[in-house]
């Protein structure tokens, strides 16, 4: 495998994220069950997520991707804006200010090589760039193997709550100290 590069997601790399995200439903499915994972982006809005960047201020979603060579193996979508289900009183510091990572993907037939431990450690990097203390997610409760992964890379639970009919479990790590 050649060398992975954490970078901002150009337009080119849309169809290779929305055919990561639809294989990865697919293989989802396929070990877990139907579920709220089944599902998998459209490309229009890929590419408008990718137009709508704001790597600067991370206050919109903005996507980024592992890259080995010129191949697409992985995204994650990263926001400084949460959603509304994401109470304050969850988080271990209510106030502090956190960089949330929605739609985590890497390719199926590339996934236990690293990828997904290499493009957290960077999306850390990062919030860490932006002066940002803490990284915060949601899992699916039902997908033993997402929870799994953050817990042995040093994420702790949180809380599990209840959005419509999915249960998420959320989780966060402080990657910056005073």
């Amino acid at each position: 495998m050649e060398p992975l590069q954490f970078e901002l997601a150009r337009s080119e790399h849309a169809k290779s994220i929305e055919n990561m995200r639809r294989l990865s439903a697919e293989d989802l499915t396929r070990k877990l069950g139907q579920g709220h994972w089944s599902g998998s982006g459209k490309l229009q809005s890929i590419r408008e997520r990718i137009s709508c960047a704001d790597p600067e201020h991370l206050r919109r979603l903005t996507l980024y991707v592992v890259t080995s060579g010129s191949v697409v193996v992985g995204s994650v979508a990263l926001s400084t804006f949460h959603p509304g289900f994401w109470r304050k009183s969850y988080w271990s510091d209510a106030n502090a200010v956190a960089l949330g990572t929605f739609n985590l993907v890497v390719m199926p037939d590339q996934q236990r090589k690293g990828i997904g431990t290499f493009m957290m450690n960077e999306v850390e990097k990062l919030a860490q760039q932006h002066h940002i203390p803490f990284v915060r997610l949601d899992a699916y409760l039902d997908n033993p193997h997402s929870r799994s992964f953050y817990t042995a890379i040093g994420y702790s639970q949180r809380k599990i709550i209840d959005v419509r009919t999915v249960s998420l479990v959320l989780m966060e790590k402080q990657v910056l100290f005073d």
